[in-house]
């Protein structure tokens, strides 16, 4: 019992450190430093955007890097030791784990994202037992692992584009904001019409996919013109 409330407890408290340590300054760099985090966002977006596929063994690198940052804060919660050697424990054995490893890894990140979604999902429609939840759980694990592994070209194309198009939309806005001239009337139209910007991104990711798709058949048709050589 007593192993069961420590566990109950590391949970929350946990959420609260990672907000402290890293939402809480990200979220006063957008507010108060719009230009600087300007000058992060976009270029990052824009390589995703551009090379996505070139650049996911990086991005699922860093998926267990904050894995292991989450795994380690709620290790030191439980076990009570320092925080910061749970953060750095976590994030370097994981993050160091995923690069050789990054097929697996890139399903295990599947899998474990649609099993999440699956238990929301479940949760949403009432299911409590806990037979049900491991079994859905359980299956929504498999499944998501094995479809992930394989369509994994087309996911990191869209993941990534997705990824680069959210990035680049948001140094773009908060670029305005450094000039209340401009940013003032693109902030008050995207109030009225939030769609706005889903539009932005979803035209950005569609045109980063298709760059991508393109990159790629590029590079296939070189190799076999090179092997036709041969």
């Amino acid at each position: 019992m007593l192993a069961e409330a420590q566990a109950a407890g590391a949970a929350p408290e946990a959420a609260e450190t990672l907000e402290a340590v890293f939402v809480e300054p990200w979220l006063n760099l957008l507010q108060n430093h719009p230009l600087v985090a300007a000058l992060i966002l976009v270029p990052t977006g824009v390589a995703f955007l551009l090379w996505g596929f070139r650049l996911y063994r990086w991005l699922v690198v860093l998926a267990f890097v904050g894995v292991g940052i989450v795994a380690g804060v709620a290790a030191a919660e439980y076990f009570r030791f320092n925080q910061s050697i749970g953060i750095i424990a976590g994030s370097v054995i994981l993050g160091v784990l995923a690069w050789p490893l990054y097929k697996a890894a890139w399903g295990l990140l599947g899998g474990g994202v649609l099993a999440a979604v699956m238990m929301g999902v479940a949760g949403e429609l009432g299911i409590q037992g806990h037979v049900q939840l491991i079994l859905i759980a359980v299956v929504a694990f498999a499944a998501g692992s094995a479809l992930t592994v394989l369509l994994m070209r087309p996911l990191i194309v869209i993941i990534t584009s997705l990824v680069g198009a959210v990035c680049v939309t948001e140094g773009a806005f908060r670029l305005t904001m450094a000039w209340p001239a401009l940013g003032g009337p693109i902030l008050r139209a995207t109030q009225a019409r939030p769609y706005l910007i889903v539009i932005a991104m979803l035209i950005l990711a569609a045109v980063g996919s298709a760059m991508q798709v393109y990159d790629a058949s590029g590079k296939k048709k070189k190799r076999k013109s090179s092997g036709d050589g041969d």
